[in-house]
């Protein structure tokens, strides 16, 4: 039987251990930048991509929000 500070040195780090190497993820080349905001068809915030004409697409529903032109 072990006693009750051996059992408790088990289970504290030992320094040996390695961090994890850095995840790389590959983005497609149509990754379009985004942004937070409300979207009206879903009336909470979601994650919209920002299209080239000011236009937005929520990524959950894929409504399109037209540009403010003015």
């Amino acid at each position: 039987m072990r006693s009750p500070l051996a059992a408790l040195r088990s289970l504290t780090p030992s320094g040996r251990h390695r961090a994890a190497p850095p995840v790389l993820v590959a983005l497609p080349m149509d990754a379009e930048p985004g942004e937070f905001v409300v979207c009206p068809a879903e009336e909470r915030t979601t994650y919209h991509a920002v299209q080239a004409d000011g236009a937005r697409r929520c990524w959950t529903c894929n409504w399109i929000t037209e540009a403010n032109r003015g």
